[in-house]
């Protein structure tokens, strides 16, 4: 069974403002990159376990590359092992940004 997908206020937040920054260049690659952010989240979805742990930022920190975005999630349990019944996306953030910096 597909877990399910939550995101929070701050990824919401960071995805609307690289949408709106793209946007007001090239309209058209902002809604390819919005709709490709999107789709890497959906596949969290049917494989949580997908991304890469990042313990270094968080403990239960997961990452999945969007090129050149990273999905920052944690999942629910927190096992490598099992079903996964939530995806919370924490963030989504330009990767060649200071990550520590950030946590």
């Amino acid at each position: 069974m597909p877990a399910e997908l939550v995101w929070s206020n701050q990824a919401r937040t960071d995805v609307l403002e690289i949408y709106a920054l793209i946007g007001l260049e090239q309209p058209t690659a902002a809604e390819r990159y919005f709709d490709r952010i999107e789709a890497k989240a959906e596949l969290l979805r049917s494989q949580p376990r997908m991304g890469v742990r990042r313990s270094d930022i968080r403990p239960s920190m997961r990452m999945l590359v969007e090129a050149p975005y990273l999905l920052l999630y944690r999942t629910d349990p927190d096992t490598d092992e099992g079903p996964i019944g939530v995806v919370e996306i924490i963030r989504v953030i330009d990767g060649r940004r200071d990550l520590h910096g950030i946590f």
